[in-house]
């Protein structure tokens, strides 16, 4: 007897499986950052810059394939990275910026309960697995000019790895420790003419008038400096012009920010507060009383020093 035969035609498919949970599991392979920037020098313009790296990694246990992924390495292992502040932020605490790859910048979050925003958050698109991980760039920028205030700064923040669902998976602590030493400039402007190269700059009075004051245009001194500072004066002639030939003195008066100086004696000015980024102007003037003394050429020199407290 003949049995017929069937034939059953089928197509067999396979479809890869979506990498699972199991499979991506981002974490940070270094330890807790200190950045440390110090020995900087004040000045216009002055910027201080510290890099450093953050290594991710996948840690799954079965994450041993080409792009750490399963064991073939099919999958991916996506992650970002965000910063946050462990506390509010010191008001004189030199305005940093924080850049990631393609000198992008990254947004710091007020604290590490806040959402992400479009700014603040930094893809790793394949977490690799191994020891060794993916290291992802960062460099800090301080600003080191005028305006910051002379001291010790520290702050926290608090460096997020979440995975591709949004969750923090991994945290690692980021401590910036700024240091803005001690500095002060001082700058005579306004009708001040300046001597030979090197030399000191002059306040040309004129000519003398026995009737009435003679008082000179109006200058000044600028002062920079990211501490309190105070200002000293001290007289070659004790506050007296003298004659070219030194037979003859007339007394004169110097006004600093308004106050009368004692060139004889000791006068000194004390402000205890650093100064704004475009320096204190303090303005400066010189009264001659009328006189009759004999003709020729008076002059005195007078050394302004100015020095943090």
């Amino acid at each position: 007897m003949r049995y017929p035969t069937v034939i059953m035609p089928f197509v067999l498919a396979a479809v890869p499986a979506a990498a699972s949970a199991a499979d991506c599991q981002p974490a940070f392979v270094n330890p807790d950052q200190s950045l440390v920037i110090d020995g900087v020098t004040i000045e216009a313009g002055g910027r201080a810059t510290e890099d450093f790296q953050l290594r991710v990694q996948n840690a799954a246990a079965g994450g041993s394939g080409p792009s750490g992924g399963g064991p073939m390495g099919s999958a991916t292992c996506e992650a970002s990275i965000r910063f946050a502040r462990f506390s509010a932020p010191d008001p004189d605490f030199p305005a940093y910026s924080l850049r990631a790859p393609g000198n992008r910048e990254v947004e710091v979050l007020p604290d590490p309960a806040s959402g992400g925003t479009a700014d603040s958050d930094v893809v790793i698109a394949n977490a690799p697995a191994g020891p060794q991980g993916r290291s992802v760039p960062f460099r800090l920028t301080i600003p080191t000019e005028w305006g910051v205030r002379a001291g010790s700064y520290i702050e926290q923040l608090q460096a997020q790895l979440l995975d591709r669902d949004g969750n923090v998976v991994d945290t690692a602590a980021v401590t910036i420790t700024v240091t803005v030493p001690s500095a002060v400039s001082l700058r005579l402007v306004g009708a001040v003419v300046g001597g030979s190269a090197g030399g000191p700059a002059q306040i040309d009075l004129g000519n003398l008038s026995s009737t009435r004051e003679t008082r000179s245009e109006p200058f000044g001194a600028l002062i920079l400096s990211t501490a309190p500072y105070s200002v000293r004066f001290s007289s070659a002639n004790l506050g007296a012009l003298v004659h070219q030939d030194g037979r003859e003195r007339v007394p004169y008066r110097l006004f600093f920010d308004g106050a009368p100086v004692d060139l004889a004696g000791s006068s000194e000015f004390p402000y205890l507060a650093h100064t704004p980024r475009g320096g204190d102007r303090r303005p400066m003037s010189i009264v001659v009383p009328p006189v009759v003394a004999l003709a020729g050429h008076y002059s005195d020199r007078i050394t302004v020093t100015v020095s943090t407290l």
